[in-house]
């Protein structure tokens, strides 16, 4: 709340009860003149003290209306709810995964989104597959372990079955492999003079004519370090990890695909998300609602290439707690309704991390994301926490926060 919206105005749609939860910051005390009516069954008017902030709800309700919830004489915090409309059905799914395989088309190209320059061209990946959830390689080891009707025996190597808790699976050239926030792709199919493994060696592909060629072989030389990160040669930006087995690893919030210009932000994944649909994932694979979220290890070639972090010291650690994995809100400092998850979060010590995800009884579980990832990440929950009113900004030591999913119906590539 400024003095450009002296009113500030949530609403967060109850899908469980069919109930819209309404709170709202006004600038100055509520008085009898305070008035707030419904338009067009969705639209929100709150008029106070010559103002007058509409908001568009996150569902519709039962009709237009007047509304006078009651609230205490002189409060500048206003609470109240309001029945969604019997005909609004909520089909939205639970969890969806952004930019997965089927919403891929054959052949299409893959392109750095900031400055457009082609990192896969297009009819090199022929295919698109889903990988499997992370812990797949476990769960089949089990399954072998103690499927019906067989000997209890571990003479055998699950390793050489290929599906050893340990095992990974191999990127294939032409195959693209779609995890829930990047892509798997065979070294082979990515355009060696696009990236660099190293910030300090982007120069060398500015050269002339001449040293292209060898410029190139540099470049594939170093691109085999594994667990490195490669850079746009262009734009600098990071794009992603190079891992073992000659495969690497895109950034799907990196990425553009397609070969239309640059299109609009609600058609391709951004950082939230991903980071979402991550910590969705994490919360349904181990039942832990609470993570740390870790720097990526890799190895930087340069000071200039080590992975730097402005919101944060190296003492300090991102800890969240997914309080709602499915809501739907509005504010009337933004256009639309979004699906988010809900969350608490707050910077801890390193001791203090190493101490939960340490215990016996841990509920944590640790994510690891890039590292200036982590400081976008921490910017856009700093700033939801602005779209709520003052008085719901905090829970206890926890910042209260959302983050945007993924939503088929609205978002494709």
């Amino acid at each position: 709340m400024n003095s450009a919206n002296p009113i500030l105005i949530y609403a967060e749609r109850l899908s469980n009860i069919r109930q819209i939860s309404i709170s709202c910051s006004l600038h100055t005390p509520a008085t009898s003149k305070t008035k707030i009516s419904i338009e067009q069954g969705q639209i929100l008017a709150v008029n106070h003290d010559g103002v007058k902030a509409p908001a568009r709800l996150p569902g519709p309700v039962l009709s237009s209306q007047q509304v006078d919830p009651v609230w205490p004489v002189g409060t500048k915090d206003l609470s109240w709810r309001l029945p969604l409309a019997p005909t609004y059905s909520n089909s939205q799914d639970e969890q969806t995964v952004p930019w997965s395989a089927s919403d891929i088309p054959p052949d299409s190209p893959v392109a750095c989104r900031q400055c457009q320059a082609t990192i896969v061209d297009a009819g090199l990946v022929k295919a698109w597959k889903d990988l499997p959830s992370e812990n797949w390689a476990e769960m089949m080891e089990f399954w072998h372990c103690h499927k019906p009707d067989h000997g209890h025996t571990h003479d055998e190597s699950l390793a050489s079955r290929a599906y050893g808790a340990n095992s990974r699976i191999a990127a294939q050239s032409g195959v693209g492999f779609v995890d829930l926030t990047s892509f798997l792709l065979s070294e082979t199919d990515i355009s060696a003079s696009t990236i660099s493994r190293s910030l300090s060696s982007i120069g060398l592909n500015q050269g002339t004519e001449d040293s292209n060629e060898t410029s190139n072989q540099e470049q594939a030389t170093t691109l085999h370090a594994e667990n490195s990160s490669i850079f746009c040669a262009s734009c600098k930006s990071q794009l992603g990890v190079f891992n073992d087995q000659a495969s690497v690893s895109l950034f799907k919030w990196r990425l553009r695909l397609g070969e239309k210009p640059r299109t609009a932000p609600r058609t391709i994944p951004s950082l939230d998300h991903c980071f979402s649909a991550m910590l969705l994932a994490t919360m349904t694979r181990s039942g832990c609602s609470k993570s740390i979220i870790l720097p990526m290890k890799v190895q930087a070639q340069s000071d200039q290439d080590a992975p730097q972090i402005d919101k944060t010291s190296s003492s300090q650690l991102l800890n969240i707690w997914v309080f709602n994995n499915n809501i739907t809100f509005s504010s009337n400092q933004l256009a639309d309704p979004t699906l988010a998850i809900k969350v608490f979060y707050r910077m801890v010590s390193q001791e203090e991390a190493d101490k939960m995800l340490d215990s016996m009884t841990s509920d944590v579980q640790d994510i690891n994301l890039p590292a200036d990832a982590i400081g976008e990440v921490l910017d856009t929950l700093n700033r939801s926490n602005t779209f709520l009113p003052p008085s719901n900004r905090w829970f206890k030591e926890w910042k209260v926060g959302l983050l945007e999913k993924w939503d088929r119906g609205i978002n494709r590539p």
